[in-house]
């Protein structure tokens, strides 16, 4: 399908939905007659349709048509457009506000939009106001307010929004901020305390840094009291309200201004470039200078993915240490954008603990990163208990070995897209020599014509490798090389010793290895499992299969094509004359061998488990169905059947009057007689709070008009009050559909779904279950190759609102496919029953979903995405393409997003459901984005690669050059040239099929913590790259003793529970039971959570050699544990313990 023609159908579909929804918001039955969300498909209708929920007046067509030109002027996404329309709003150009603070409150908001994209919610929650005080001269400065949800802007444009504040204080006259020393002292302080007593920063500024921009500062940053602690000094200072400690003023403060004052002060520059006038921060340039001297002198070089352990959750390399995941350059059809690929093999041998979606924390280039499946990388290299060394084959035989492997030497490949190093201005880390580069040379040695370079680089047989090597002068195919560069020399001297005893059979190299000889070549044998060389250990000999005896003699310098006993006897006494020079062992493996031999090990990275893999319905605590309150009268599990049976509900509720009816009503339509009802101010001693309904005449309301009988009910579930503004509240039928359907309501009245963020470009049909036929129809007409899609197996590439869900056979959770099926059912009934409609969707089957349209957001935005279902795969992840990812502003480094139905979305969702508290409107669709455009999403993409990658990359890897030396074709160059961003699209790896390896980690299947601790240290135990003592320490330090004595302390501050209706005391009545309904009170803190970690982390510190003052001060909690508790006088215990 051509991909104009692919927009205009999404388009017509979207337009067609909202007006089914709108015919049946019109009803009255909703809290707004029309879609509360609107369409935006450019950055300028998304910014405006953002601060039109703040600013009605600015959604109008000229501020969009303005900053379309503005876009043109001076290019898009350019941070000189967010200035010149922010001072344009300011200056009310295009309507009036109250007066200059709130227009330039109003600039502000619209130029920060604009700066990040349009899509979260910091323009409108994190940036809180603007307000003016007085220097000590008594002249205006500004004063700049934020709070937590800033975090959502990300920490360049938090420093750039100051910069842009800055420059509307300078347009308007506005004097500069003159703070006195207790002031300075004052951010110093508070930032300390916030990044010590309530959340870590990710970037803490030391405090010369923080004086010196706190000293410098043109306008005031502040921020409303966030937490429930005081700052420990500087406190009743008069030109700051509050003494709590500023949440949001720390956070712009450090990992905005701190952390990127110089990518701000070059993005101001090109501002003042293109002739804006700004000198408010022209001191950065000497902060700099401060920074960077803090980054040369900084002492910490312990990694961050490691210090954050947590219990169950495997480390599966030390840092940089051998054995650990091989770094290699390459993206297969799935990965990509900050998602890696490792082997199903790997998965195998993990214990199952990797799996497809899993998190992984990395040592390097970036900080984490999501993992799925290529098989055409390589698995890890094992050594058996029985000393076999072996590389596994097959999935099955992998996951079968698991018990039977004694070392895992190699773990296997990490295929890490060049992309993301790029992106992370980070230095190109080297690459082993892998199969690509050889072919990269081939091609460059023979000709990109010759009919040599035709043949599969992945499947190279060894005479044809000699061969090729021969006539072209290229080092030897990987395949047949080792990891000399993993051993020392006198291990290698071991080796050659060893070799020297052995002696050919059938082709075979026969090593001797009786009860004798085990002791005197142990060397000898560890540098073979160390250069991962496959060998069979029988009762008394080694043995090296054909297969291996000749590239390994070969990489020894032995003509391998004449080889008999005599020639094997004589080469080793030349053998004996090279290798006497002590030196690189490489060095020597090339001065030995006929052809080049390049280092197979490269760059090994330390990495461990993050978060496992997540796909399931998203519940609010309790599990409601609807929006509607329950109070104390719906019990424990807040049922509205508990509620009829006391027959009233007491809670919040909107103050509506019929006129017609002449009573007070709840919705805005009365349900008796169907009349609009007038919503009345509050009235004293009646209205919102506290009002008392008879809940049953309202529950059988709803059951009459939906026609269902009461038997027919499950559980329906209330929440226990609304904590929006005004107290709207959904109908009751909706609540007994979802009830009926099994789906619960989101806190804006939608069904979600979450799910980890994975990227892909190709897919094959018969990987997302959907037959060529069904695709045809979806404009998949041909596949890469431009050949008519007719089977399961050709590979098609994906269109960038298309999404894949989850249907994974082996979870514990809902599977998407099931889910969506019912929510189609929800959305048919409810159009047929509550708004007297036709149904919309007729699905009986999952066959039956594909092809309609979803609404995909991630956490802390407000602009969701369209999508498009084409198929469900056995990952739990939602696959979709990198633009899809970077238009919810998410790479896929673990990130989640949410998909809804775009009927639910229309038909469920307003903004009037939105809790009133700070935060709110994050994760809440706002907006709705129907095209998505390459040069509007997160900036991410831009350095996305679309061809293939040059020799060039190996070969300045190889010399430690840095990324941005390498010119590669990538979105941006795609955009600059005016070509089309969606198609053309390489990868560089196959896989066969995206759903091998394991699909659910057992992290997730282990049912206790006990079980989990325990694979973990067995397949740390196993891992030849990690430090097992290390890993207990750490399992101890950071997550155990952390855990029990915080628990602990909370014991002695808990509130106790009634475990009849859910209320909660500080101090337990004199009665000793509940006081509103009689129930038994019990402690909300057990003895058994304070107990749990106990056991487990004094067995891991007696067992993996703790440091006495580790085991001592585990002791001594423990003491202090059974001095409050008491100590089992008699415990039961199992015979093996003693024996």
């Amino acid at each position: 399908m051509n991909i104009q023609a692919y927009f205009n159908e999404i388009d017509e579909k979207v337009k067609h939905a909202y007006a089914i929804a709108n015919k049946a918001r019109a009803l009255g039955l909703d809290p707004a007659d029309t879609v509360e969300t609107p369409i935006a498909t450019t950055l300028a209708e998304k910014t405006i349709g953002l601060i039109s929920v703040v600013y009605p007046q600015l959604n109008n067509k000229e501020v969009i048509e303005r900053i379309l030109e503005l876009e043109k002027e001076y290019g898009q996404l350019d941070t000189t457009v967010a200035f010149k329309i922010a001072e344009e709003v300011a200056k009310e150009k295009f309507c009036k506000f109250k007066d200059l603070m709130e227009s330039m409150d109003a600039g502000i908001r619209v130029g920060f939009a604009y700066i990040t994209l349009g899509v979260v919610s910091s323009p409108i929650e994190g940036f809180t106001g603007l307000r003016v005080g007085k220097t000590r001269e008594g002249k205006d400065y500004l004063m700049a307010y934020f709070s937590g949800p800033i975090r959502s802007a990300g920490t360049t444009a938090s420093c750039v929004v100051l910069m842009l504040i800055d420059y509307l204080r300078e347009t308007f006259g506005f004097a500069k901020f003159d703070p006195d020393e207790n002031e300075v002292k004052r951010y110093v302080t508070e930032n300390y305390d916030y990044h010590e007593r309530v959340n870590n920063l990710q970037y803490l500024p030391t405090e010369e840094e923080i004086a010196f921009l706190a000293k410098n500062l043109p306008i005031q940053i502040n921020g409303e009291a966030s937490e429930d602690r005081e700052v420990s000094n500087y406190k009743d200072l008069a030109r700051v309200e509050t003494n709590f400690i500023r949440g949001g003023m720390c956070l712009i403060f450090s990992e905005g201004l701190a952390q990127k004052a110089q990518k701000g002060l070059r993005l101001l520059k090109g501002v003042k470039e293109k002739g804006l006038k700004s000198s408010g921060w022209d001191f950065l340039d000497e902060y700099i200078v401060l920074h960077k001297k803090r980054e040369k002198g900084s002492a910490d070089t312990s990694p961050t993915y490691i210090k954050d352990i947590v219990a169950g959750r495997p480390v599966f390399g030390h840092p940089s240490r051998s054995g650990g995941f091989r770094f290699r350059y390459g993206r297969s059809r799935t990965g990509g954008f900050s998602a890696t690929a490792i082997s199903p093999l790997t998965m195998g041998i993990s214990n199952q603990f990797l799996s497809s979606g899993n998190q992984l924390k990395i040592e390097k280039p970036t900080k984490g990163c999501a993992i799925t499946v290529c098989d055409s990388i390589d698995g890890p290299v094992v050594k058996l208990k029985d000393g076999t060394v072996k590389r596994m084959k097959t999935f099955e035989e992998t996951k079968k070995l698991y018990k039977d492997v004694e070392e895992i030497l190699y773990l296997g490949d990490l295929l890490f897209s060049l992309d993301d190093v790029i992106n992370r201005n980070y230095e190109l880390l080297k690459s082993g020599y892998v199969e690509e580069w050889w072919d990269l040379e081939l091609k460059k040695a023979a000709g990109e014509d010759n009919p040599d370079t035709k043949l599969d680089s992945f499947n190279v047989v060894f005479e044809k490798a000699v061969e090729l090597s021969e006539k072209y002068k290229i080092p030897l195919h990987p395949s047949f090389i080792y990891y000399w560069t993993q051993i020392d020399y006198d291990g290698f001297l071991a080796l050659i010793d060893w070799t020297a005893h052995g002696d050919l059979r059938e082709g075979k190299l026969v090593l001797p290895y009786t009860k004798v000889d085990r002791e005197r070549f142990a060397k000898g044998k560890r540098t073979m499992e160390l250069i991962a060389c496959e060998h069979l250990v029988g009762i008394e000999n080694v043995i090296l299969e054909e297969k291996d005896t000749k590239p390994f003699l070969l990489n020894l310098g032995f003509d391998v094509e004449n080889l008999t006993m005599e020639s094997f006897e004589a080469k080793l006494d030349e053998l004996s004359l090279v290798v006497k020079e002590k030196g690189n062992v490489l060095e020597i493996i090339n001065k030995l061998s006929k052809y080049k031999i390049k280092d197979k090990a490269g760059t090994f990275i330390g990495t461990r488990m993050g978060r496992p893999e997540k796909a399931k319905l998203r519940k609010l605590t309790g599990s409601p169905h609807v929006l509607f309150p329950v109070g104390n009268e719906g019990g424990r599990l807040r049922s509205f059947q508990a509620a009829c049976d006391i027959g009233n509900v007491t809670s919040e509720f909107a103050n509506y009057y019929c006129n017609t009816c002449k009573g007070d009503k709840i919705y805005r339509k009365c349900e008796t007689c169907r009349a609009d009802c007038e919503l009345k101010e509050e009235e004293q001693g009646f209205g919102k709070r506290g009002k008392r309904i008879d809940i049953k005449e309202y529950f059988e309301s709803a059951k009459k008009l939906l026609g269902v009988r009461g038997e027919e009910l499950p559980v329906v579930k209330g929440v226990r009050g609304m904590s929006n503004k005004d107290h709207s509240i959904e109908p009751l039928a909706k609540g007994i559909l979802r009830a009926k359907h099994n789906l619960n309501v989101n806190k804006d009245g939608t069904i979600r779904y979450d799910m980890t963020e994975m990227a892909f470009t190709h897919f094959k049909p018969g990987e997302i279950g959907t037959s060529p036929e069904k695709l045809r129809g979806l404009g998949y007409e041909k596949d890469i190759e431009g050949n008519l899609l007719e089977r399961d197996d050709q590979i098609l590439e994906l269109l960038p609102h298309d999404i894949i869900l989850p249907s994974c056979p082996e979870t514990l959770d809902e599977r998407a496919d099931d889910v969506f099926l019912r929510i189609c059912k929800f959305i048919d009934d409810e159009l047929e029953k509550l708004y007297k409609l036709d149904k919309f969707y007729n699905a009986n089957t999952k066959e039956d979903i594909i092809g309609h349209y979803v609404v995909c957001i991630a956490p802390h935005i407000c602009t969701a995405t369209v999508g498009r279902i084409i198929g469900f795969s056995k990952i739990q992840a939602l696959l979709a393409s990198p633009f899809m990812h970077a238009a919810m502003r998410r790479d896929c480094d673990g990130d989640e997003a949410a998909v809804m139905l775009l009927m639910d979305l229309l038909l469920n969702f307003s903004k009037k459901f939105l809790p009133a508290h700070r935060g709110g409107t994050q994760d809440a669709p706002l907006v709705l984005n129907t095209h998505i455009s390459a040069g509007e999403v997160d900036d991410q993409i831009l350095d996305f690669i679309m061809g293939a990658y040059p020799l060039e990359l190996y070969e300045l890897a190889e010399q430690g050059k840095h990324s941005s030396e390498l010119k590669v074709d990538n979105v941006k160059k795609r955009l600059k040239d005016g070509k089309d961003t969606f198609t053309g699209i390489k990868f560089t790896h196959g896989c066969s099929d995206f759903n091998a390896g394991v699909v659910n980690s057992s992290y997730k299947l282990l049912p206790t913590m006990h079980e989990k601790v325990s694979a973990q240290m067995d397949l740390c135990k196993k891992i030849r790259a990690v430090d097992v003592e290390d890993v207990a320490r750490l399992i101890i330090e950071r997550h155990f003793i952390r855990d029990t004595r915080g628990n602990l302390r909370k014991f002695s501050m808990q509130v106790f529970r009634c475990v009849g209706c859910n209320e909660k005391y500080r101090r337990p009545p004199l009665i000793g039971k509940c006081g509103k309904c009689g129930g038994r009170l019990i402690f909300t803190i057990s003895e058994g959570s304070i107990l749990k970690y106990m056991q487990p982390a004094l067995d891991l510190a007696r067992t993996y050699n703790s440091s006495p003052y580790l085991l001592e001060s585990l002791e001594l909690t423990e003491m202090y544990i059974h001095s409050i508790f008491g100590k089992e006088k008699e415990k039961q215990e199992g015979l093996g313990k003693w024996f």
